[in-house]
């Protein structure tokens, strides 16, 4: 008999992409809010995640041997201005889910982000170093994270940039928070409409494909792998040399990329330079191997292409 995955917030980039990859090996069922996936081997529930009652009953229900949490509020700009709903979806039920879990017995992963540390390190982070959140996002991620780990059995797995290509469904439909879906999408769309784009220039990140990001999580559950990892290929690039590498390999025009930063977009929310992430851990211990940036591009244009 297959092991059951139970996929919170299953119409999001992660959680979509992870129902695709594991199908084969797994029974999955999953919540959604705004995004139905509407794939055929999965029972999706829309549910609202804040009400512990439903949510418990329909987990006691499925008795999941693994609960995968791809559920959160992950626009910065959005968080700063709302408190208590980042808090109430970042961490508080995080609380509530890691309780649900350990009384099933279940497996929680969870998925988090670079935005726990202040980006001031000159060097990518690795897992031994120490949290320190600058904003409310960031905030919010690490007490959801430190819930999750109240059980040494569950998995926290970082990222920092996440893109991809979901179906139209899917990608036609902003986040609660008012985020598009993930910032290549984003980018390619405004290439394609021939639409000039400021693109921030004092900041620093380790891009994942989906796609990738998928298998990491995949491969750590497979092997019961427990604690936290970063999740990240072996890159650190601004996010307009990222862009304009992403219009070379889509054959867009680059030229309609402009360099910009994060003081003139008039942000008001703190965030960090430095958003790389050290994936050692994972690589060394695991043996696990994460796509080059040439081969994450080729697969993005593959997936455009076709679709």
């Amino acid at each position: 008999m297959k092991k059951k995955i139970f996929i919170l917030g299953i119409g999001s980039l992660t959680g979509h992409k992870i129902a695709l990859q594991c199908k084969n090996d797994f029974d999955i069922s999953g919540s959604y809010n705004l995004r139905n996936p509407e794939l055929d081997f999965v029972t999706s529930y829309k549910l609202d995640i804040l009400n512990s009652k439903n949510l418990e009953n329909l987990l006691i229900e499925y008795d999941p041997d693994y609960i995968i949490n791809s559920c959160a509020l992950n626009n910065v700009d959005y968080c700063e201005s709302h408190l208590e709903e980042a808090n109430n979806v970042n961490s508080k039920f995080v609380e509530n889910i890691s309780k649900i879990s350990e009384s099933l017995d279940s497996k929680l992963i969870h998925l988090s982000s670079d935005s726990v540390f202040d980006g001031n390190k000159q060097t990518s982070y690795s897992e031994t170093d120490v949290p320190n959140p600058i904003n409310i996002y960031g905030n919010s991620k690490l007490l959801g994270e430190n819930f999750a780990l109240t059980n040494p059995n569950n998995l926290v797995i970082r990222a920092s940039v996440l893109y991809g290509w979901l179906p139209p469904n899917l990608s036609n439909k902003s986040s609660s928070s008012m985020k598009p879906l993930n910032f290549v999408f984003w980018l390619i769309n405004k290439l394609n409409s021939n639409e000039e784009v400021n693109i921030i220039e004092d900041e620093i990140s380790s891009p994942i494909i989906v796609d990738d990001f998928a298998n990491s999580i995949i491969y750590l559950l497979k092997r019961n792998y427990s604690g936290i990892y970063h999740s990240a290929p072996n890159i650190c690039i601004n996010r307009y040399e990222f862009s304009k590498k992403i219009a070379e390999e889509l054959e867009l025009n680059s030229n309609l990329i402009k360099p910009t930063s994060n003081k003139k977009l008039g942000r008001n929310v703190k965030t960090g330079i430095n958003k790389c992430l050290d994936s050692s851990k994972i690589q060394t211990l695991t043996k696990f191997k994460f796509l080059t940036v040439n081969e994450s591009l080729s697969l993005l244009k593959k997936q455009f292409l076709i679709n």
